[in-house]
């Protein structure tokens, strides 16, 4: 692999990406309005709304994202079949996908609202964050289908290279949800002030609305002509069993990733525990306080404790300030994403038309253009982080919470392109399960206990736990790279 730049190959690889690039930034912009329209409600919501987002995300994550890992299965035997020039199997594909999308989510939708309460109460002490976070997530846990739909039938379109048809439904879904947000959070003309929950019900409506246009899309007189997927007789037993043993491992690796930085940010939450126990005992009345239980009677506190009180009630800042620096870091996220979509096509249809040198010329060709955008990205955060975080809040406090770790952010932003792209390309070669195994053990081994070391028991604070996650990032590409370059996914069949 040379460091030059092969013009061909860095155009095939950015035509796909370039719509796809939109597409992803557009759909992150459906969670990042919410969290910027959200900082700017009264204090009382803004922050522990913030907060509430960045776990209610991470938890949507883990129930539509495993199922949305469809997409990796769908996308990789529609480009390999496309590459076979088999019009009428790549078809059958979509058709398989998206029943499996449709009745897997409807199940996930009913265990979620269920089950939310309790897995709030899991990853948060923060009653204000609970409440918040409960009701924010049951309603966007009505999107589920359209999620999860919306991202099996992107990826054939990804898998046949038209890469173009998200970008447009995810345009549309934006603007939905801008506006949809601003009516619904503010109470607009006829419509009710419902503060965060505003912010869930206009990214919910818009996610149906992308649904409905990317299905409208693909019911197009010639799609269905040349892919013949409009009817029952496509069902297969085979072709459903192959898209989700590839889909499978991904989909694993979802929720190990967001397990992974759901206990990240509970680690965060309890560095915002302990500065409030730290400010408390800081006065000589509560030096010597220890935390106890409520007394109750009849379900009704009569001895409180002032310092869990303070505790409770204490907006979680160093939460609200890595939320703020993962919204950021998602334009980057997205992007990598995108230039992996796009390599993950290349490659498998490469592999299609027996050209695995190719393949991985496409692989390494990706990487090298997103290490340069994404470093360039990596400088902005260096050197003006406060113009980067003022955009997701007016409260100063957060933003120097929120400093120095987006600086060190910065300097992960190639080591994210060439992690996530290899990845991707991985996942488009059909060896799914590596990255299954590596995403669990970077979690499970290095991100979480690491923070928990270096935030906690060293006392780094926040600094340190983000110190943990640049060295996973580093790991990460590390190990991606050498998997991919080992060239074993070459004689992959699917």
């Amino acid at each position: 692999m040379g460091f030059g730049f092969d013009r061909r190959l860095s155009r095939d690889v950015v035509t796909l990406a370039g719509p796809v690039i939109l597409a992803m930034l557009t759909q992150t912009a459906i969670n990042l309005v919410d969290t910027i329209m959200v900082g700017r409600l009264p204090t009382s919501y803004s922050i522990a709304g913030q907060a509430a987002i960045a776990l209610s995300l991470i938890i949507l994550w883990a129930f539509t994202g495993f199922l949305s890992a469809l997409s990796v299965g769908t996308q990789a035997i529609t480009a390999r079949r496309f590459g076979e020039e088999k019009w009428g199997l790549a078809g059958r594909v979509l058709t398989n996908s998206m029943v499996i999308a449709t009745l897997s989510s409807a199940i996930v939708t009913v265990i979620g609202w269920v089950a939310m309460p309790a897995i709030f109460g899991l990853v948060s002490r923060n009653r204000d964050v609970i409440e918040l976070g409960v009701s924010y997530n049951r309603i966007r846990m009505l999107s589920a289908i359209a999620i999860v739909a919306t991202a099996s039938c992107k990826s054939w379109f990804d898998g046949i290279g038209r890469t173009y048809v998200h970008m447009v439904a995810a345009i549309v879904m934006n603007l939905s949800n801008i506006l949809l947000n601003y009516l619904l959070m503010y109470g607009i003309w006829i419509f009710p002030k419902l503060y965060v929950d505003g912010a869930a019900w206009g990214s919910m409506i818009s996610g149906w609305i992308g649904l409905i246009i990317i299905i409208a899309w693909a019911l197009k007189a010639n799609y269905r002509k040349k892919y013949a997927f409009g009817h029952l007789g496509n069902l297969s037993r085979k072709v459903s069993w192959d898209i989700v043993r590839i889909s499978f491992p991904s989909g694993l690796a979802v929720v190990f990733v967001m397990s992974g930085f759901a206990l990240f940010l509970l680690i965060v939450g309890i560095v915002d525990a302990r500065e409030v126990r730290d400010t408390v005992r800081s006065f000589p009345f509560y030096r010597d306080l220890s935390l106890v239980g409520l007394h109750m009677y009849r379900g009704a506190p009569y001895v409180q404790d002032p310092f869990l009180i303070v505790l409770e009630s204490a907006p979680p800042l160093y939460s609200a300030a890595t939320k703020i620096i993962i919204d950021i870091l998602s334009i980057s996220f997205m992007s990598c994403l995108a230039f992996g979509t796009a390599t993950a096509t290349l490659v498998s249809q490469s592999l299609g038309r027996r050209d695995p040198e190719l393949a991985e010329r496409y692989g390494w060709e990706s990487v090298k253009i997103g290490v340069v955008l994404m470093g360039t990205l990596g400088l902005v955060a260096i050197l003006t982080p406060d113009l980067l975080l003022r955009i997701f809040s007016k409260d100063q406090s957060v933003i120097d919470a929120a400093r120095n770790s987006l600086r060190l952010m910065g300097l992960s932003e190639a080591l994210i392109a060439v992690g996530m792209i290899m990845a991707q390309a991985l996942y488009g070669a059909g060896n799914s399960k590596f990255v299954m195994y590596a995403e669990a053990l970077l979690h499970g081994v290095l991100l979480v206990p690491l923070s928990y070391a270096l935030g906690i028991w060293l006392d780094w604070g926040m600094f340190g736990i983000w110190v943990a996650a640049l060295t996973y990032m580093l790991m990460l590409a590390v190990v991606m790279s050498w998997k991919f370059r080992e060239g074993k996914w070459k004689e992959i069949q699917i």
